[in-house]
C-alpha cells in the first residue's frame, strides 16, 4: 500500500524519551507522597519557593502510578501510608526499569530513626526527618539535584547516539518491546516506522562524509521537532531510523508518517561549498492488530522493514505499508 499524499496531517511537537525533554523547563520535578494534606502543603509551598516542579498524592499506589506515567526526577515518601508503607513504595521503584533511576527519599517521623537504615535498604536514596527544617529541606535537595543532573548525563550518553542524538538501537529495541506488550495487554493501538534515508551513500562519495553527517544530524532534529508524546525516535545504523508509534492506528500513524517524510523533504542542508543537498526519505509502516498474539515487537519492526523494501522498490520517497 503506497501512499503519496495525505488529506490532512497531526499536529505533532517534541518527543517524549525515556530520559524527557527538558528543553522548555530546566526545573527538577519531585513527587510527594505524604498521608497528611498539611505537610503535603508545606512541602509543595517550601520546594515550590525553592525553584521545583511539584506533585503531590496522599497514598502509595497512586503516588506509584503517577511515577509510571509521569516519571519525576525525585521521588519524596513519608513511611507511613493508608495502603502500603513507604519504604515497599521506595523498593517498587527501584525494581521497575521504567522508574529505578529516580532518586527517591524518605521522610521520617520523630522516633522512627530505626527505620532509616531499613529505607537506605529498600531502595531510598536519602531521607529527611520530621519536623522538616527548612534549611536542611533545600540543602539536601540541592544535593539531590546535583546526583539527578549527573545521572542524567550518565543516562543520556549510554542511550543515544553520540552524533545524532537519536536513542541507539539498544533502547529502541528494550522499549519497543515494552510498549508493545503494553498495546497488546490493553488493547491500545501501536505502530511502527521505519525511515530510510535515500541515495544517501550517493550523498557521502559526493558531498563527503561531513556533509553525509551534517544531513543526519538535520534529519533527527526534523524528526524530533514533529513528534508529539509519547512517540519514541531511534537510530538504528547508519542512514536508517525508526519511530514508536504508541496510541497511533493505522490511519494515524500514515498521517505522521506523510508529515514527516515532507519535512524531510523540504529539509535545507548545504555541503561545504554551499551547494544544496537533496534529501527524501523512504518509509515503512507496521501496525498492531488487535488479538494478535502471535505479534512481537521484532516481527512488527520486520513487517515495517518489509514496508520499507516496498518503498524504495516503488521509487522512493513515500510510505508504504508491507
Amino acid at each position: 500500500m503506497a501512499v503519496s499524499e495525505a488529506p490532512s496531517f497531526p499536529e505533532v511537537l517534541p518527543d517524549a524519551s525515556p530520559t524527557g525533554d527538558r528543553a522548555e523547563d530546566e526545573r527538577l520535578h519531585i513527587h510527594i507522597c505524604e498521608t497528611s494534606r498539611v505537610q503535603r502543603a508545606i512541602l509543595v509551598r517550601m520546594l515550590t519557593e525553592a525553584g521545583f516542579i511539584c506533585s503531590a498524592s496522599g497514598h502509595a499506589q497512586e503516588s506509584l502510578d503517577q511515577l509510571r506515567q509521569d516519571p519525576p526526577d525525585i521521588f519524596l515518601t513519608a513511611i507511613e501510608l493508608p495502603d502500603f508503607s513507604g519504604l515497599e513504595a521506595c523498593w517498587r521503584v527501584k525494581a521497575n526499569p521504567e522508574t529505578e533511576h529516580i532518586h527517591t527519599m524518605v521522610l521520617s517521623a520523630s522516633g522512627q530513626e530505626d527505620k532509616l537504615a531499613e529505607s537506605l535498604d529498600s531502595g531510598a536514596d536519602d531521607f529527611l526527618v520530621k519536623p522538616i527544617d527548612k534549611n536542611e529541606l533545600k540543602a539536601r535537595m540541592r544535593a539531590a539535584s546535583r546526583i539527578v543532573r549527573l545521572t542524567q548525563r550518565m543516562r543520556a550518553e549510554a542511550e543515544t547516539d553520540a552524533l545524532t542524538g537519536a536513542y541507539n538501537r539498544r533502547v529502541f529495541m528494550r522499549t519497543l518491546e515494552r510498549e508493545h506488550k503494553r498495546a497488546l495487554d490493553q488493547a491500545l493501538p501501536f505502530s511502527v516506522l521505519m525511515v530510510d534515508l535515500d541515495f544517501f551513500k550517493k550523498i557521502n562519495d559526493t558531498h563527503g562524509h561531513a556533509s553525509g553527517d551534517r544531513v543526519l544530524i538535520k534529519t533527527v532534529k526534523t524528526l524530533k521537532a514533529l513528534l508529539r508524546p509519547p512517540a519514541m525516535l531511534g537510530r538504528l545504523g547508519g542512514e536508517e531510523f525508526a519511530v514508536l508509534l504508541p496510541g497511533q492506528d493505522a490511519d494515524m500513524a500514515l498521517q505522521t508518517a506523510e508529515s514527516l517524510r515532507l519535512a524531510l523533504q523540504a529539509l535545507h542542508v548545504e555541503n561545504d561549498d554551499g551547494h544544496p543537498i537533496p534529501v527524501t526519505a523512504s518509509m515503512g509502516l507496521a501496525t498492531l492488530h488487535a488479538g494478535d498474539l502471535e505479534s512481537s515487537g521484532e516481527k512488527m519492526l520486520g513487517e515495517a522493514d518489509a514496508g520499507l523494501y516496498k518503498a524504495k522498490e516503488g521509487g522512493r520517497n513515500q510510505v508504504c505499508m508491507p
